[in-house]
């Protein structure tokens, strides 16, 4: 549901243990003051790997608008913005604020339809489907999805940028994506306090990909394919996935076998990927 113009509030508040659910469910958990709602909005610096064909061409999504501190600090005159929140409370309150070229949207993000156009993404999202919410950002595609700012667990936000090493997601993700750290935030600078920290993961498209976007699903296929756990090397990886030229399909690519593969650059993975279908093509 968009609400365009200022509704009337409900004339019923919801009972207190369904505003709990909903906080645990949709991870309702705010900044507590415009000074830290404003540190965060400002990495959203306007700056564009892939700059769009017009500056009115970009539209902002804010994923999770709630209380509406972050949409008030990106609120501005001529700068389309698209407020997406899926509780209703929250969206009808926003929406009463009349915030110029503010568009909030009642709907949940993982099934909403998404702009069009290129789009940059910020957002505090909830930590059990951040995971979700941040692919579907992914899934857009570098020509659309310009610039991510996503406030998440710093755990989460380590694992992404590479604290522990190679992984799944990113090794299927990095031809068309960098992912680096942000600012970050204490669980006190949120209401309700939140289990765990904070930290900004900051999303960039290539300028250049290393892989067309066009093959993407036979890329992570291919990834999916041999990461595995991701301690195997990369010989034990090419027996795993063909029957015969394992030896050759290695070799063809110029990666060591006795190399992990969780430890495979973004290179080495694109050169498998060539070699891989080489030898599928035989």
């Amino acid at each position: 549901m968009t609400l365009k113009s200022p509704l009337p509030p409900q004339s019923v508040s919801a009972p207190a243990d369904s505003r709990s659910t909903a906080r645990r469910e949709w991870g309702q958990n705010f900044f507590r003051t415009a000074a830290a709602a404003c540190r965060f909005s400002a990495q959203l610096d306007g700056s564009d790997t892939i700059p769009p064909d017009s500056p009115n061409d970009l539209m902002t999504v804010e994923i999770g608008a709630g209380s509406g501190r972050v949409t008030k600090v990106l609120a501005s005159p001529g700068t389309p913005l698209l407020a997406v929140e899926i509780d209703p409370r929250w969206a009808r309150r926003l929406a009463a604020e009349s915030l110029p070229d503010v568009t909030v949207v009642n709907e949940d993000f993982l099934t909403l339809q998404l702009p069009g156009q290129p789009v940059r993404l910020i957002g505090n999202l909830p930590f059990v489907t951040g995971t979700r919410m941040l692919r579907r950002c992914l899934d857009m595609g570098p020509a659309r999805m310009r610039q991510g700012v996503f406030l998440l667990q710093r755990e989460y936000v380590g694992k992404r940028t590479g604290a522990w090493g190679g992984n799944l997601f990113n090794a299927q993700w990095e031809p068309w994506y960098s992912f680096d750290r942000g600012l970050a935030f204490s669980r006190q600078d949120f209401t309700p306090v939140p289990r765990a920290d904070t930290q900004t993961l900051m999303v960039a498209p290539h300028r250049r990909p290393s892989v067309p976007w066009r093959e993407k699903a036979a890329y992570q296929r291919f990834v999916q394919r041999v990461f595995d756990t991701g301690q195997m090397t990369v010989g034990d990886a090419a027996r795993k996935v063909l029957r015969r030229g394992h030896a050759q399909f290695v070799r063809g690519a110029g990666v060591r076998p006795a190399d992990r593969v969780k430890d495979l650059t973004v290179p080495e993975w694109t050169a498998l990927f060539r070699a891989y279908g080489r030898t599928a093509d035989r």
